[in-house]
């Protein structure tokens, strides 16, 4: 089946635009203020949707192991 953390809309734009920018790359290229340009808000705002589906992800990857 499709893998489905539950993340809100935002949380996952917020992790879509950290992709494409680089953020979880190795060596990291992109920043989250580079997020935070991309959605329109603050740095700590994109933070807190990045640390809250990251914790999201993490927990349905262990509830399904």
């Amino acid at each position: 089946g499709r893998f489905d953390p539950g993340l809100t809309t935002r949380q996952t734009e917020a992790v879509v635009a950290a992709v494409r920018v680089g953020y979880f790359a190795t060596p990291r290229t992109g920043t989250v203020a580079d997020v935070a340009s991309t959605l329109d808000c603050s740095p700590a705002t994109a933070a807190e949707h990045l640390r809250k589906a990251q914790a999201k992800v993490m927990q349905a990857l262990v509830a399904s192991w």
